[in-house]
């Protein structure tokens, strides 16, 4: 065989001489150290557990709609959806039977969510017709039995006149009778198990389109049309020959359109997410790197013996580089279903969806995820092991087996320090230009991005870093003094150890704070919600008042009432545009609404004549359009066209919200009526007699189909909707208490390193007269100068993440994320500081009960 070359037999050998030298050598290595390889392993399962949660949490919400919506769509290509709640018009499914030959079924649908009890559940309706969407669908419907004549097998027409087919999850039995909407209907059938699941995990009630029609008040009216092609049909032409014939009285649509809505409806929580996972994960990689660094360092005297005894490099590095391999992948497998622990409590904190798309939010894993996790724990660790294996075997083998730490005192070379720095201080102007330049949600990969060059310039700052963390030591005495000739002597664990607490300083004061101001600039873009006395609405303070509509005899009655000075009646509708779901405002001249207080008073002027519309900024970027365009909007009476009259920031609210003149937005989209009434007080009223009042006449005057109407305060409103924001910005709280963890274990394996590491030393010090308490003294002293220096460093690394997340955020949301300062930065560096002394605590604790001769003797 030619040299250099080597056969297949040649290979296996090495594979199986390098397998035995770390079954031999390498595991005797964990086993005789179990607390060093237990404290390093746990930093590489609780960052594979960020990376499951974060994989697992990041889709669950879509993926729950997404599979919901499968199931009622089936197998239809095309959807004809209602362009506002107010429905689309039953006769056009006729039309479409008619002139569009290439449908093979046309399957009215009505989608809606009631309330049973105090619980939200979706309300589903159709006819005989719903069997061709999907088998699924129909044995969910008919408990699989089979059908005929529009009815499942054992129900008659009769029955289905007042009656419905429940999943088991409602809690209704057979037989029972309940009031829905005001109509009395009887539970025909309760399915359970597999079928029922299949719609919304069994919280569901299906009527027939009839009595459907008559519980969600959409007489002559469905919600949406489902299309089913006929075999060999082309799709796109035959979306085209159905839009011919709705003519712009409806949206023609993709049937997974609803999927795409809910992923917009959750923009704040998914940028905010997103934006902190991607930073957490460069964090975990992070602490990762460094505790396989130590773990390799700390073995330094025996792998210097074994290659005095004749051991080849070569062999060393890839034995180290295979116990790395297998030390990620068990730390990433033991990570998995912990992080499918920590993402169900980051799911279970998500604010439930409503609306016709109130899927029960269930946790997703995605099959790749797991794969991900071990490959990526896989590739840290090697990673880290191998730039730590060439620093340890850069030192001679005589060198090396001195007591001391010559090896980790070396300084590192200039050119490297230099290069690091140069990168990390380009790496960061990069993250903020990305956020300057690219518009909308990739500017998010900023936040990852200054984070790596964060880590760089500390990187290439170590050496007056760790100086400094010296001077702090000197000034505790005695014990300081040694603790900082041990310091000197050990710059780079020392820096290890800073900069955990660095990095958990500096990502809880960054992303939380951004949150935080991401909460109050939502609670600005609100200016006004709360102007108002008192709100009456059919629905709870936290929810647009979409409707139903009020009793028309309701407002004069609520005038009346003594110490009530004006009431202005208006409504919300929800509106499709394609694929969108947008939110209008009807604006009257007496409004108490944010877009009177945000927009121009020439635009208020024409919006209020029928001459305009205002568009908050996230609907202004979602349709591509600008002050002074002309914006022409699909309605159930035709085309309509107004001029944009103003862009401002509003909560983002699905894909944008929009106002327009109340007049218009009742004849348009054929909603007579008001949703809401703002109520105010005159002078000296007393607010708590008028409430009183007010309730009275809402419960003598329920909205359509008996549902209640509420009577909440303005100042209720506005607490409820920033409570909503909130809400959701707990989900990311929740990572980033993950990542906390994360921090906190390698914080300690790092403080645990350093005292395993100078078991020699120590012992010569107890050997000389030093102490019990005066060794744990010194190791407090050292971890209390790395706490302070890690704490500042944490702060200003900090403070610069948080400014660059609110630009982040601003770019995503397109509302105005105003910074400011937050109390919670002194708690973050209080808690790291305590964190870091109490974790000092175990190990000064160990160091000072270490038996002198067995620590005189150790290797």
């Amino acid at each position: 065989m030619a040299a250099g070359r080597r056969g297949p037999m040649s290979v296996v050998r090495s594979l199986g001489a390098g397998a035995t030298r770390i079954r031999v050598l390498n595991l005797r290595e964990i086993r005789t150290h179990r607390l060093r390889v237990v404290t390093s392993l746990a930093v590489v399962i609780v960052s594979s557990a960020l990376l499951i949660a974060v994989l697992g949490t990041y889709g669950s919400l879509t993926e729950s709609v997404r599979q919901f919506n499968a199931a009622i769509t089936g197998t239809a290509q095309v959807e004809v959806a209602a362009i506002a709640d107010s429905g689309v018009d039953d006769a056009i499914a006729g039309e479409i039977r008619r002139e569009v030959p290439q449908a093979r079924s046309v399957v009215p649908i009505i989608r809606d969510s009631i309330e049973i009890g105090d619980r939200q559940t979706v309300l589903l309706g159709s006819d005989y017709r719903v069997t061709a969407l999907s088998d699924r669908l129909r044995d969910a419907v008919s408990s699989g039995d089979g059908a005929e004549g529009g009815s499942a097998q054992g129900i008659s027409q009769t029955d289905l006149d007042d009656g419905v087919i429940v999943g088991s999850a409602t809690g209704l039995r057979e037989g029972q009778r309940v009031r829905i909407n005001g109509v009395d209907v009887r539970v025909l059938r309760v399915v359970g198990g597999d079928q029922g699941a299949v719609l919304n995990r069994g919280n569901f009630v299906f009527a027939y389109l009839g009595l459907a029609q008559r519980l969600t008040d959409l007489d002559g009216k469905l919600s949406s049309i489902l299309v089913v092609a006929a075999p060999g049909v082309d799709i796109p032409a035959l979306r085209e020959r159905v839009g011919e014939v709705v003519d712009g009285r409806a949206v023609v649509v993709d049937p997974a359109f609803r999927v795409k809505q809910t992923e917009v409806a959750g923009s704040v929580v998914r940028d905010a997410t997103l934006l902190v996972s991607l930073i957490s994960l460069v964090i975990a990689g992070f602490l990762v790197f460094n505790t396989m660094n130590m773990a390799v360092a700390s073995r330094r005297k025996s792998l210097a013996m074994v290659r005095a005894l004749g051991a080849r490099r070569g062999h060393l590095v890839g034995d180290l580089i295979g116990e790395a391999a297998i030390f990620g992948f068990v730390g990433g497998l033991i990570g998995i279903p912990v992080g499918i622990l920590a993402g169900r409590w980051a799911i279970g904190r998500l604010p439930a969806a409503s609306g016709d798309q109130a899927a029960i939010i269930s946790y997703h894993l995605p099959i790749y995820a797991p794969i991900v996790g071990v490959i990526a724990c896989v590739l840290a660790c090697v990673a880290a092991t191998s730039l730590a294996a060439r620093s340890v075997f850069a030192v001679s083998p005589v060198e090396a087996m001195v007591s001391g730490d010559v090896a980790d005192s070396a300084p590192r070379r200039r050119a490297v320090t230099w290069g690091a720095g140069i990168v990390g201080v380009l790496v960061v102007i990069a993250s903020w230009v990305i956020v300057d330049t690219v518009p909308g949600r990739p500017a998010i990969v900023a936040g990852a991005v200054y984070a790596i060059g964060g880590l760089l310039i500390c990187f290439a700052l170590s050496t007056p870093l760790v100086r400094t963390v010296v001077a702090v030591s000197r000034r505790f005495g005695g014990p300081g003094q040694l603790a900082a000739v041990n310091t000197e002597r050990s710059p780079r664990r020392a820096w290890a150890t800073m900069m955990t607490v660095a990095v958990a300083v500096a990502v809880g004061i960054g992303t939380s704070g951004a949150l935080a101001n991401l909460v109050g600039s939502i609670s600005s873009s609100l200016d006004g919600l709360g102007d108002p006395d008192f709100y009456v609405a059919s629905t709870k303070p936290n929810d647009i008042p979409l409707g139903p509509t009020l009793d028309p005899s309701l407002e004069p009655e609520i005038a009346r009432v003594p110490g009530v000075a004006e009431v202005v009646g208006a409504q919300w509708a929800s509106v499709n545009v394609g694929e969108s779901r947008v939110l209008l405002q009807g604006l009257t001249p007496s409004s108490r609404a944010p877009f009177m207080r945000k927009a121009s008073d020439s635009a208020i002027r024409d919006t209020l004549a029928g001459n305009g519309i205002i568009l908050s900024n996230v609907l202004s970027r979602t349709l591509g359009v600008g002050v002074g365009d002309t914006l022409r909007l699909a309605t159930p009476t035709g085309y309509r066209s107004l001029v944009v009259r103003d862009t401002v920031d509003y909560v983002s609210i699905d894909s944008g919200t929009g106002a327009i003149a109340n007049t218009l937005l009742a004849d348009w989209f054929e909603r007579p009526g008001a949703t809401y009434l703002q109520v105010m007080l005159d002078p000296g009223a007393d607010p708590e007699q008028v409430r009183a009042e007010l309730a009275a006449a809402a419960a003598r005057h329920p909205s359509v189909g008996e549902r209640p109407v509420r009577v909440y305060s303005g100042g209720e409103a506005l607490e409820a909707t920033q409570a909503t924001a909130e809400q959701s910005g707990a989900f990311t709280i929740a990572i980033q208490w993950i990542v906390a963890a994360a921090a906190a274990v390698a914080l300690l394996n790092t403080l645990l390193l350093s005292v395993i590491e100078r078991r020699r030393e120590l012992g010569v010090l107890r050997a000389m007269g030093a102490s019990r308490r005066f060794i744990s003294r010194m190791v407090l002293a050292e971890a209390a100068a790395v706490a302070v220096v890690g704490s500042v460093i944490g702060l200003v690394l900090g403070s610069a993440l948080h400014l660059l997340s609110d630009a982040i955020l601003t770019a995503t949301t397109s509302i105005q994320v105003q910074y400011s300062p937050q109390l919670s930065t002194l708690l973050f560096v209080s808690v790291a500081f305590a964190l870091c002394l109490v974790g000092s605590s175990v190990p000064a604790a160990r160091a000072s009960r270490m038996n002198i001769s067995e620590s005189i003797l150790a290797d």
